[in-house]
């Protein structure tokens, strides 16, 4: 075995022998084996209330036949019916949260104006999200950084610490392959620590073996070397253990908490946009000024929008309900432009994160995962517009019966459209991947400059420069004479000696 070799194989006992870190890798793995768990439970707990929305609209259903007579007008019995509508989750949404904890997965949606119901509370820029719930995200995007640093950010220092740089300097290869050799056992660990949760979570979690499994195995991986490459970098600079540290865990701070808050306060500023709850205080503000209006007033510009109405007769003396809810209608035309620029300020704003993940690796892991979990903005946003579709497929199904003045005999709630939304399964985000790759790529540009700088420490040289007077005086001495050889030249002396 090579003198390399040996060492490489001292240091791997060594490292198997330090319980901490075991004990440490061994908690590691188990908050991501319970965060996981955790996951699945809010998932199957997500899947028995979406489960629950037809029985409970059934339910609903029987309640309003029986307190309301047959003859009764449709109009006042849609005003409590509530359609149910669900946002169902992926095999992935149990490994990130995303926006689901902020936003619901399942509503009711009445008959009546949609801006109110959708826009009570405003959706939340993913760079807010990061440090959401404890899910298998936050596990890999936030604790593994952690324990990379804890691990290793002593992996050159420490000999200075003992006093034996000196040693491992004399050592017959250079000081930088020492230490790769030690950051390569070290991320050999934390990568089988990922590894294992993420084996664990396709076996717990029933997730299929597609693209997204590697997309998401590869994105983890290149996470981990790009810390691992941070911590190269701050060796070769030649400082103390707890300088490394200390800078260690500010990179961390800067990437995962301080750059992101920065760069979501810059979005926020460079794209404006009015908040959902002044899109709601807008619509009902209309609404109410409808009650003093004149009828016509509301039902013209109504009757434009919709022509195939226009001959209905609808009294102008007395409340009606074909009026009531033409002036819903006509409250969310009153704020559509502002909710079109709303959807399109979240759309830059979307565009701007994605871009920011390029040189933000834990941003990019996030935003990776939550596309495939389905809990990103982009599916939120889709979502949202699938609701207003299915609101628009109520009005086409409800108006003939409203503005014909049908009674509840009429209505049939198995003929009513039921909310689908196909945005569940999301494809891999090709440009977070690529940003995480990115940014390793750049990291590892700086590494034959390292490298560099650890071989010309000062104890390095000092060993080099022994090496190479050793292999220089072994060179010009000469190697002992055999006592066959001094022979042989004895003889061959004494021959020339008779000859001559």
């Amino acid at each position: 075995m090579s003198p390399f070799l040996a060492w490489a194989r001292l240091e791997l006992r060594q490292l198997l022998r330090a319980r901490v870190l075991l004990v440490t890798a061994a908690l590691l793995l188990a908050a991501g084996a319970a965060a996981i768990v955790d996951g699945a439970a809010r998932v199957a707990a997500e899947r028995e209330v979406i489960a629950a929305l037809e029985p409970a609209l059934r339910e609903e259903e029987r309640y309003l036949r029986k307190t309301h007579a047959p003859n009764d007008d449709l109009g006042l019995v849609l005003y409590y019916l509530a359609m149910p509508i669900a946002h169902v989750p992926n095999e992935y949404t149990a490994l990130s949260t995303g926006l689901r904890d902020v936003h619901p997965y399942s509503r009711h949606l009445r008959f009546i104006g949609l801006v109110p119901q959708l826009y009570q509370t405003d959706i939340a820029n993913p760079l807010k999200q990061l440090a959401g719930s404890f899910d298998c995200g936050f596990v890999l995007i936030f604790l593994v950084p952690l324990f990379i640093i804890g691990v290793s950010y002593d992996v050159r220092s420490r000999d200075d610490d003992l006093g034996t740089e000196a040693l491992v300097c004399s050592q017959p290869t250079r000081l930088s392959r020492l230490l790769a050799v030690r950051l390569a056992l070290r991320a050999a660990l934390v990568s089988a620590v990922v590894l294992a949760l993420l084996a664990f979570a396709a076996a717990w979690l029933g997730l299929p073996l597609d693209a997204r499994a590697g997309a998401l195995a590869l994105a983890s991986l290149a996470y981990i070397a790009l810390w691992f490459v941070l911590v190269f970098l701050a060796a070769s600079l030649r400082r103390s253990s707890a300088w490394n540290a200390i800078a260690l865990v500010g990179a961390w701070m800067a990437f995962c908490v301080l750059l992101p808050a920065l760069v979501n306060l810059a979005i926020l500023t460079a794209s404006p946009a009015r908040g959902g709850v002044e899109l709601t205080l807008a619509q009902r503000q209309e609404m109410n000024a409808g009650w003093d209006r004149p009828k016509r007033a509301t039902l013209d510009p109504f009757f434009a929008r919709r022509p195939e109405w226009a001959g209905t007769p609808v009294p102008e003396d007395r409340f009606s309900w074909p009026w009531y809810y033409a002036m819903h209608e006509m409250g969310d035309a009153h704020v559509a432009r502002e909710v079109e620029a709303y959807h399109a300020a979240l759309a830059r704003r979307e565009r701007w994160t994605e871009r920011a993940a390029l040189a933000l690796p834990p941003l990019a892991l996030q935003l990776l995962l939550d596309r495939m979990a389905g809990t990103d903005m982009a599916t939120e946003l889709a979502f949202r517009d699938s609701i207003a579709a299915y609101h628009e497929q109520l009005k086409r199904y409800f108006y003939p019966l409203i503005f014909n003045y049908k009674g509840l005999a009429a209505f049939d709630i198995d003929a009513v459209p039921r909310h689908r939304f196909a945005g569940a399964g999301q494809p891999v985000h090709l440009s977070a991947l690529a940003g995480l790759l990115g940014m390793l790529a750049l990291l590892g540009a700086l590494l034959p400059r390292a490298v560099r700088r650890i071989d010309a420490t000062p104890a390095g040289e000092e060993a080099a420069a022994a090496r190479g007077r050793s292999v220089g005086s072994a060179a010009q001495e000469e190697p002992p004479e055999s006592p066959l050889q001094a022979a042989d030249a004895r003889h061959g002396r004494a021959g020339d000696v008779s000859h001559g």
